[in-house]
């Protein structure tokens, strides 16, 4: 059964590393281009969203969710797509229905250029810092040869694609060749669709479920594929007022993974990118949050008037098939905090409250999703905000 409602209400985010697009070329249109887009992903990712999952294909799970709420997910090959979810999530932000919907696989969900990537932990911590060092040659090149690089564009794969192949498209694209692409193993991928994103980042992101990245040359005219060399690190210097010194310090120690070097005034950090991101924050005396990631902070609801119900601003998405329905009433009671009233002359059987039921509705309010689930096993109900009586017609 897969359940979602489409109410506005809690703004929270976790954001891991968004895209470093920008760190190149300055505030070019590339660069523009990339703030736009992880802007737009951290506002969906933010947005709250209520569901319930039985034993839904993961690969169903993340597709259903990324159509309803307008985003982008990236499913490592390394993921077993048929695994089984069960999930509830109440007013949760999306965000954190992906964190839950990935630990059940063994994974980790991060942002990442725009877009979702769900792989295994240590690929999730490394890809924006991938993503940077495979930028790092561009620096140089010419201004055209960026621009094939990072400029954001839209990507699409047929179902059957092979990933080598697809490299070595990429590349020619970007009047670039492949080198050693065929360390990438022959794998047969389903159909792929990719909002804008950067030819650089698309390779990396290609990438990492071989264990694989790739380093462009001088010129960025070719693209190397190689093994990924840990520890995955970028070493920035920095330069710390005695006004800061404090904070700097202090948010160091808690990046486990970072190594310093130099004076109090004068340092050089080897760490991830995100890592440097909240470093560069306590510099700025900007909020950093915990370790590795940033938190926006609530909106609270805005007040109702008493005329109103909250249960009517609900807009749900609903696909059951052959449900007990006693059963899907009362995951949706214990989700939305109703009161369900069975008539005492209906029985717990089969032919009674645990009749099987199918439907299918698309951002139904809550009487016409009661409705659809009631009307076509033979019941009716009544509801007064959250009390709902339920009878035979």
């Amino acid at each position: 059964m897969y359940l979602e409602s489409f109410n506005r209400c809690r703004l929270r985010l976790l954001i891991v590393g968004l895209a470093c697009a920008a760190t190149i070329g300055g505030d070019s249109a590339c660069a523009q281009a990339a703030r736009s887009g992880a802007g737009r992903a951290a506002q969906q990712l933010s947005q709250p969203v209520s569901l319930t999952w039985q034993e839904v294909p993961l690969a169903t799970a993340i597709k259903r969710l990324a159509a309803t709420q307008s985003i982008a997910v990236w499913l490592d090959r390394r993921i077993d797509p048929s695994t089984p979810i069960n999930l509830t999530a109440a007013d949760q932000p999306v965000s954190e229905v992906l964190d839950a919907l990935s630990e059940q696989v063994g994974a980790a969900a991060v942002p990442f250029a725009g877009i979702v990537y769900v792989g295994p932990q240590q690929s999730a911590d490394e890809l924006t810092t991938l993503a940077e060092l495979a930028r790092e040659p561009l620096t140089k090149a010419p201004a055209a040869v960026r621009n094939a690089w990072l400029k954001p564009a839209p990507w699409s794969a047929p179902r059957l694609s092979q990933p080598r192949a697809l490299l070595t498209q990429l590349a020619a694209e970007a009047e670039a060749s492949a080198l050693h692409a065929d360390r990438i193993p022959h794998d047969l991928w389903p159909a792929r669709e990719l909002p804008t994103l950067a030819a650089i980042d698309r390779a990396v992101l290609l990438l990492a479920g071989f264990d694989l990245t790739c380093q462009l040359g001088v010129d960025g005219r070719q693209l190397d594929v190689v093994p990924i060399e840990r520890p995955v690190a970028v070493s920035r210097e920095y330069r710390i007022a005695p006004s800061r010194a404090a904070a700097f310090q202090e948010q160091l120690a808690q990046l486990p993974t970072a190594k310093a070097s130099g004076d109090g005034s004068r340092q050089t950090v080897v760490a991830r990118t995100e890592d440097h991101d909240l470093l560069r924050a306590a510099l700025a005396g900007r909020p950093t949050g915990s370790a590795g990631a940033t938190r926006a902070a609530p909106t609270r609801r805005p007040a109702r008037s008493s005329s109103g119900s909250a249960l009517d601003d609900r807009r749900f998405t609903l696909t059951i098939e052959n449900k007990p329905l006693a059963a899907v009433l009362a995951q949706l009671a214990s989700q939305l905090q109703l009161q369900i009233d069975w008539d005492a002359a209906i029985p717990e059987t089969a032919e009674g409250r645990n009749v099987l039921v199918s439907c299918q509705v698309d951002k139904a309010n809550l009487d016409d999703l009661l409705r659809a689930l009631l009307n076509p096993a033979g019941f009716a109900h009544e509801r007064s905000d959250a009390a709902i009586s339920i009878r035979r017609q």
